[in-house]
């Protein structure tokens, strides 16, 4: 099947319009896309809605709100926001991207505009249609919950700075999300067929409905959430599960860190790391069933169409830059092998045991017979990884070079050992929304709704069991509130690195506890952050408040 790639298609539709533009210099203002020079073929059809993917464009910088997050460490402020947001350090010199969404939205709005002007048949306009729509409501929900009241632009605007708009209620353009999404969800195909414009990785029925299930349970709409899941979960997605281990796949020797039972339990484990870890990387891209929308990327294109990760994520001994590494947080949240809760060593003890970089028996006990995915997503002291670069052990230390991590740990998720050789060179897609976040989302939201059930226990332990993890106790985790605490944990960890924690702690409510300053392995202060309950809501940047006065107020009451 044809991979899409819609972000490449941009240079050619402006040079489309530049061409249009240079053969009327005495009819068309130069400032302006010409409608007249466009919309002739269902060549430029196909193009402006390729323009309209642009918001999913670079979907791997959604790793750093993790970085906002207490998941993950930004340490370089002139890479994001993550930075400044997470040391509480936030006011409207900040753009959380509020500019860059409504330059998107521009589009949409121009390409939902015009669309009826090119020679189309009845259902593939329709189809182009329902796309756009779905993308808008969706780059719509992130301007509700990242900064609340938003101007709820509809239609084609020259300047989306200069739009002097009143900002809807944060209400309602969270309905205006739903209920587009709701209209075109059932118009879109279950999946495409090849062929230029039947693409995969183009917005399907079951993307649609994904997003509706994110939006509505960000908002604490459970019924809803319950319903759109299940919408989803009746359309053929699946976990992805390794069915046959290679000599690769048992590479690293994990027999230091797990207690294994048997030979069965062994392949167990290296089966659940696989199949957690291998669902990330391009080889694997086409065929898998739990991708459900995705931001593509291609090799051969440095620093242009390729995924960063590959340079943001490893230490500089693998050619990274460690911009985004774990905390000590994120690796305590990991359970042990056997399902229950971890309990870790005071910060002190740690140290002391670690030794800065000369660590004794302790030391490693804290990552002995833990969740198979914290193997799969983290590098941690002394742990190998062969399959990146043979003979590799991690190490750490303080005050090595700028281009290591300041804690102490690395991600491993995320990253596709295939392509190590060019910096920024990654092909592998970024999952923006994949199965296993619908099935914890069915199950946060039949929780809240009615309590614990087998329903929701199937969805949970339809994750762990992908993982090489042990099925929930049902005994123990009995009651909605117990339940809700283990499936909180169960999403921090399944989705670490995704960019989820960013707006989970904040739709919980848990900010203010779990914001606190961040210490590396020898309990050093790498961080200090403060929290204050307006960081819910990020500000307006100000230059969007000079170009639109009726913000002012609005920002004043988010009380920036």
């Amino acid at each position: 099947m044809k991979r899409f790639i819609p972000y490449s298609f941009l240079f050619l539709f402006f040079i489309q319009f530049l061409v249009g533009c240079s053969k009327r210099l005495e009819l068309t203002p130069q400032d302006q896309i010409s409608t007249n020079a466009f919309w002739k073929s269902s060549r430029d059809a196909l193009l402006a809605l390729n323009a309209c993917y642009s918001s999913l464009q670079y979907g791997f910088n959604y790793a750093y709100d993790d970085g906002s997050s207490d998941n993950a460490y930004a340490q370089y402020p002139w890479e994001s926001n993550a930075t400044y947001i997470s040391a509480g350090n936030v006011d409207p010199s900040l753009d959380a991207g509020y500019n860059s969404r409504y330059q998107s939205i521009r589009t949409l709005n121009y390409f939902l505009d015009n669309i009826d002007k090119a020679p189309l048949d009845d259902a593939t306009k329709g189809r182009y249609i329902a796309e756009a729509r779905a993308i808008r409501a969706f780059v719509y929900y992130q301007l509700a919950a990242i900064f609340g009241p938003a101007p709820l632009l509809k239609s084609s605007y020259t300047d989306p700075l200069e739009a002097a708009a009143e900002p809807s209620p944060q209400a309602e353009v969270l309905n205006f999300s739903i209920s587009e999404l709701q209209a075109v969800a059932d118009i879109l195909p279950v999946s495409y067929a090849s062929g230029t414009g039947n693409e995969a990785g183009r917005i399907t029925r079951g993307a649609a409905w994904a997003m509706l299930t994110r939006i509505q349970l960000h908002f604490a709409k459970w019924a809803d959430a319950v319903t759109s899941a299940q919408k989803v979960m009746g359309l053929g997605y699946q976990l992805f599960r390794v069915g046959t281990l290679s000599a690769a796949d048992r590479s690293d020797d994990f027999a230091s860190f797990i207690d294994f039972a048997n030979d069965a339990d062994k392949e167990k484990f290296y089966k659940g790391m696989a199949s957690y870890e291998q669902q990330f990387w391009a080889a694997n891209e086409l065929g898998n069933k739990e991708i459900i929308l995705s931001s593509q990327a291609i090799t051969n294109s440095s620093y242009e169409w390729g995924n960063g990760l590959n340079t943001l994520l490893p230490p500089s001994v693998l050619g990274g830059w460690s911009s985004i590494t774990p905390t000590q947080s994120l690796i305590n949240a990991y359970w042990n092998r056997n399902g229950t809760a971890f309990t870790p060593a005071t910060p002190a003890v740690r140290a002391s045991n670690f030794n800065d970089g000369n660590p004794n028996a302790s030391f490693y006990s804290e990552f002995k017979n833990r969740d198979t995915r914290l193997y799969a997503s983290v590098l941690f002291p002394s742990v190998t990884w062969n399959r990146y670069s043979d003979g590799f052990t991690f190490s750490w230390k303080s005050g090595v070079n700028n281009n290591n991590s300041k804690i102490g740990y690395n991600f491993r998720k995320l990253i596709d050992p295939a392509y190590v050789a060019t910096e920024w060179d990654g092909a592998q897609d970024f999952p923006i929304i994949r199965y296993a976040e619908v099935l914890l989302a069915y199950a946060e939201a039949k929780n809240e709704v009615s309590g614990p059930d087998a329903a929701i226990y199937t969805a949970l332990n339809d994750i762990r069991d992908r993982a090489g993890m042990p099925a929930i106790d049902q005994l123990v985790y009995n009651t909605k509130e117990k339940l809700r605490d283990l499936i909180r944990n169960e999403r921090r960890i399944e989705l670490a690195g995704e960019g989820q924690r960013y707006f989970d702690i904040r739709r919980w409510g848990i900010a203010s506890s779990v914001m606190s300053s961040i210490f590396d392995l020898n309990n050093s202060r790498v961080q200090e952050r403060t929290w204050n309950d307006k960081y819910i809501l990020m500000p307006y940047p100000q230059s969007a408040v000079d170009r639109n006065a009726k913000l002012a107020s609005v920002q004043a009451a988010k009380g920036y």
